[in-house]
């Protein structure tokens, strides 16, 4: 399942990826966020234009779980991210992972804009499970969509220390 999502910010995108390349935000964001507990940062670098974050946290969903997927997901689940961008082109990637559950979830972000910038998602969620595939498909974008506004308000806030 493929889906767009964008988060309208307040600074330019010079400021957008300066946040998105400090490992303070992403420490002080999922501390913040309702719903995510055991946050723990794995990897961190930056490597010339490249910054890379790899975190783990337990996240609670935000939509109500129909039986079917109870047996998938848990009230909190063990997401592994990483967050990868070229901080010259405003290009990013994010790829999840939910600990013992067959989806994969990615991605493909562009940071842009001045005075205020934006940053536009192309996600893809795909489950390889016979019949039940395209539904939990559903219920995690689904998920994701109920996120997002918290999200971008969150990271606006945190948005005013760049």
């Amino acid at each position: 399942m493929k889906f767009d999502e964008l988060h309208q910010l307040n600074k330019p995108a010079a400021s957008v990826l300066k946040m998105y390349s400090d490992r303070a935000y992403f420490e002080r964001k999922y501390l913040t966020l309702d719903g995510v507990k055991d946050f723990e940062i794995l990897e961190c670098e930056a490597r010339g234009d490249t910054f890379r974050i790899k975190h783990r946290s337990q996240q609670r969903s935000d939509i109500a779980m129909p039986d079917f997927a109870k047996k998938f997901l848990g009230e909190y689940n063990t997401v592994i991210q990483q967050d990868t961008w070229n901080l010259k082109t405003g290009v990013g990637r994010l790829e999840i992972e939910l600990k013992g559950v067959p989806l994969k979830i990615s991605a493909d972000m562009k940071v842009a804009g001045s005075p205020k910038a934006s940053n536009s998602f192309n996600w893809n969620v795909s489950c390889p499970i016979p019949l039940l595939g395209g539904k939990l498909e559903k219920l995690i974008a689904d998920d994701i969509r109920a996120k997002s506004a918290a999200d971008a308000l969150l990271s606006n806030k945190l948005l005013a220390d760049y």
